[in-house]
């Protein structure tokens, strides 16, 4: 996740927020898969020009604080608030502006597991609580290759905010489709998901949001997600957990947030398949980090921040694989 502005269903909105959102399926049969998922959300270091913070706008909240009263602090564990200097409370005054302060460091990690329905693509907890709607939703087998025109609706996340959330999915290929840079390469054509009018909520409305509007676009060809197109992104998983009820990159609706870098174990070229030429690839960046000039972020296979021969081991375990499309 690029840095950006992280909303809790607490009332706090923390900025910069960054962090990693990753998963590994460790089980499926033809029903349901099993995913180990690991998130860590970290709010940076201040810096000149962004004083990072988690900021809870209200008198009741500037009240409480003034009391020693934290208790409205839900979302952040107290080991990272209770203790700190007094200074890093920064209690501000004014109309619409009173409220508390929470500076950094705050880091927030979860690993946990889920379950998820292969056929509605609805995920479960370790108890068999649903959770809401898997972000790896998208079937690209059953929508048609065609246009808006053709938009298939189905309900996308189901648990956030106590809201069910409808998006129309339409293939979308140039002269329409902007290019997407990820790491597949360059992806001229993809599934878009988005809902027909605004949503509007009550919370968002009492934290400033008045309605939001979110877009996703996922690979045709496996139904990967690959960036979100909006001034807000949603997701069940984050809000059940963390209780992230939204996630703004900066510049807005025309910022295009890459929320993970997905590919294929092995698959460096993205040929969707694994053999000598992803081997080559991984060779060309051997014994490199980052600033170097043969560095190569695909061959980082194991994502340490250097490419040795563990990358080139997880490669060659791979070779041979071959992913099947609907191409």
């Amino acid at each position: 996740m690029f840095p950006g502005s992280m909303l809790f269903d607490d009332g706090a909105n923390g900025t910069p927020f960054q962090g990693n959102y990753s998963w590994v399926c460790v089980d499926v049969n033809y029903t349901h898969a099993v995913l180990n998922v690991e998130i860590g959300l970290e709010l940076l270091k201040p810096s000149e020009k962004v004083p990072a913070h988690i900021l809870y706008i209200g008198t009741e909240f500037l009240e409480m604080a003034a009391r020693g009263d934290l208790s409205f602090v839900r979302r952040i564990p107290m080991d990272q608030v209770i203790g700190k200097p007094i200074e890093l409370f920064n209690v501000t005054a004014g109309d619409d502006f009173d409220g508390v302060s929470i500076m950094s460091p705050v880091f927030l990690s979860k690993n946990f597991q889920v379950t998820v329905d292969l056929d509605t693509m609805i995920m479960f907890d370790r108890n068999g609580e649903q959770l809401g709607k898997w972000i790896l939703w998208i079937d690209p087998l059953k929508y048609p290759l065609a246009g808006w025109d053709q938009r298939t609706m189905e309900a996308f996340v189901t648990s956030w905010l106590n809201s069910t959330i409808t998006v129309g999915v339409f293939y979308m290929k140039q002269p329409e489709a902007m290019p997407l840079n990820t790491m597949f390469g360059t992806v001229n054509r993809y599934f878009y998901a988005t809902p027909e009018n605004f949503v509007e909520n009550q919370f968002l409305t009492d934290n400033g949001w008045s309605s939001i509007l979110p877009a996703y676009c996922y690979e045709p060809r496996t139904g990967i997600f690959l960036t979100t197109w909006g001034p807000l992104f949603i997701d069940d998983t984050l809000t059940q957990e963390f209780g992230v009820v939204g996630y703004q990159a900066p510049g807005g609706p025309t910022a295009w947030m890459k929320l993970a870098s997905i590919m294929f174990v092995g698959d460096l070229n993205s040929d969707w398949v694994v053999n000598i030429l992803d081997l080559t690839v991984a060779a060309a960046a051997f014994r490199t980090k980052p600033g170097d000039e043969r560095w190569n972020q695909v061959a980082d296979v194991n994502k340490d921040g250097i490419i040795n021969i563990l990358d080139i081991a997880i490669t060659a375990k791979a070779f041979g694989t071959q992913y099947i499309t609907p191409d």
